[in-house]
């Protein structure tokens, strides 16, 4: 008997699973190395999980996402797990692997490798080894609009907060420096990254304005790397169709790298980059 009401609460669930899928375009420029561009494509399956009741419970799941990246230098693909167990938080595990190769036409690498370790040249060295990394995070959400009624009345609010191993296969030792993708010379190691987000939704083809604060600390476990890095970002979300959107990002850092790829404090704060992510969902 408990066999067959398992079974039957499983069934239930499962057929309660949606799907949805999701397209997107990144182009950016910063104005130094001309235009960056990225093509993504996304899948997800979301399972009603440990659902009660009330609204901080009725909309309890588990959403699995997968999720394959390519631009002209690098190509990636990233799974993971969201559970959701109250509506104001969400738990994430999750991993992924790519690899890159060189792009003479506009002189990028897409992968490099450098034995002496961060701060010495680092040489390319496409399709020869394996970026990896897995991730483990929390995030605390909350929007007003779920309590106040109104078309108005959205403020959205997010804090993620995540800790990653970030790897490459070709890296023999932890002082072996890396680059994957023009992300900066990293070693194989912790790091963390926070996420903040405020944001108001409007009714409008214009439905979100708001500011983005992220932050990086890498190889957090050994103390000689120490210091904390912010992009900070103003955001504009274009809602053309219910299933056709543009993000336009207007980022400003603290950081940059320097011509051995490694990141640095800026002496002050300054412009990054415009970035435009054009999102199809269906």
């Amino acid at each position: 008997m408990s066999l067959v009401i398992v079974l039957l609460v499983s069934a239930g669930l499962f057929a309660q699973t949606t799907t949805s899928g999701t397209l997107k375009f990144t182009g950016a420029w910063d104005g130094k190395k001309g235009v960056e561009a990225k093509a993504e494509a996304a899948y997800q399956v979301k399972i009603p999980m440990l659902v009660g009741e009330g609204p901080l419970m009725s909309g309890n799941n588990l959403k699995l996402k997968t999720q394959i990246g390519v631009s002209p230098i690098a190509a990636s693909a990233t799974l993971d797990a969201v559970l959701t167990p109250i509506a104001v938080l969400e738990v994430s595990l999750g991993g992924g692997a790519g690899t890159g190769w060189d792009f003479p036409l506009m002189d990028l690498e897409g992968l490099r490798i450098a034995p002496g370790g961060i701060g010495t040249a680092l040489t390319s060295d496409q399709l020869a080894g394996t970026y990896y990394m897995g991730r483990v995070g929390a995030a605390f959400q909350f929007d007003t609009g779920a309590i106040f009624n109104g078309d108005w009345t959205s403020v959205v609010i997010r804090a993620y907060q995540e800790l990653n191993y970030k790897g490459y296969s070709g890296a023999s030792d932890t002082t072996t420096a890396w680059e994957f993708e023009n992300s900066g010379a990293m070693v194989n190691g912790f790091n963390y990254k926070g996420e903040y987000i405020l944001g108001y939704q409007m009714p409008l083809i214009v439905n979100l304005v708001g500011v983005q604060l992220e932050t990086y600390a890498y190889n957090v476990f050994d103390s000689s790397r120490t210091g904390l890095f912010s992009d900070l970002s103003i955001l504009v979300n274009t809602q053309f169709t219910d299933r056709l959107s543009l993000l336009t990002a207007v980022q400003f850092t603290n950081f940059e790298k320097t011509d051995d790829r490694e990141i640095v404090k800026r002496a002050e704060p300054g412009f990054k980059r415009v970035a435009m992510i054009l999102s199809y969902g269906y």
